[in-house]
């Protein structure tokens, strides 16, 4: 079984319980427009460049056979011309450009993530995110299935949009469900994320009654999601579906926007993270509507 990875975080605190591995697979059916790593969205491979690392010297210019870069105070990539042969990677001496997304197989990926188990304990294990952990379900089961065997804690991080066979694959081989519940709105989740909830509150209400282990979270995002009406309703939701549901309030992080920069493409959203009174407000409304378990940060 194989799989298209851009990036494996060892020593991580937010992706789960404890110290865990976290395995990112590219991928995602959804477009949000603050997402947090725009190079995981598309499934295939596709060449990085890091300007902050650029030495400007032009020697991968130089070097492409097929043209597909050219200086102009930074280095600009043509997509449709990259084949991503690796020459320009050898010959840059900063470092500045990398492929992003590697084939790797279920075993190749689990033997990864399993590599720092000695510092898991008996809260932490392994995670996937992405992209969309889901996108390539069949490649993330079979690595779940592999680190619980070795008796390894396992979760991932999705937005549930995703067939029902994908949950049911992963049910058996996933201890945590770390889930996304970004806009309860049916058209403004459509409008914002490129698609409809239905799929996704299908989903987390299908987990709820197979009494999987699910946290619910909502990225605040300015303009998009921290709204107190989209944060009350979303609440209300999950309390409706589950009495005893455990929520997280993300604080939107700006600092994704040099990765926009780099792939030369506007972020469209404003505003720093919150402040510690502002997101006190956000919690006092989880409590107003009767949300027990409130995660923070």
């Amino acid at each position: 079984m194989m799989g298209i990875v851009f990036d494996l975080k060892r020593f991580a605190v937010h992706d789960g319980g404890g110290l865990r591995s976290t395995l990112f697979l590219k991928g995602c059916p959804l477009h949000c427009p603050w997402c947090q790593n725009p190079e995981g969205m598309e499934r295939s491979p596709a060449l990085w460049y890091g300007p902050g690392d650029c030495l400007g010297c032009g020697a991968c210019v130089a070097a492409c056979p097929n043209q597909a870069l050219r200086l102009e105070q930074r280095i600009h990539i043509d997509a449709s011309k990259c084949r991503l042969c690796g020459i320009c990677e050898e010959v840059c001496p900063g470092a500045a450009l990398k492929r992003i997304g590697e084939q790797m197989t279920a075993k190749e990926a689990a033997e990864a993530l399993l590599r720092d188990r000695v510092f898991f304990g008996e809260a932490g294990g392994v995670t996937l995110s992405g992209g969309e952990a889901l996108s390539q379900w069949r490649f993330g089961a079979e690595v779940l299935r592999l680190c619980k065997e070795a008796g390894v804690n396992t979760a991932i991080e999705t937005c549930l949009f995703a067939p029902r066979e994908a949950l049911e694959a992963m049910l058996p081989v996933t201890d945590q469900f770390i889930i996304d519940i970004k806009i309860l709105d049916l058209e403004l989740h459509r409008k914002y994320l490129g698609a409809g909830n239905e799929l996704i509150l299908e989903n987390y209400e299908f987990l709820v009654a197979n009494q999987a282990k699910v946290l619910v979270r909502t990225p605040l995002i300015p303009g998009y999601t921290a709204a107190e009406e989209n944060i009350r309703g979303i609440a209300r939701y999950i309390l409706s579906v589950d009495p005893d549901a455990s929520y997280e309030l993300l604080n939107f992080n700006p600092l994704c926007r040099s990765k926009y920069a780099a792939m030369e493409r506007d972020y469209p959203v404003g505003g720093k993270a919150f402040t510690a009174k502002e997101m006190d407000r956000f919690y006092e409304i989880l409590e107003q509507e009767g949300i027990l378990h409130i995660i923070k940060e």
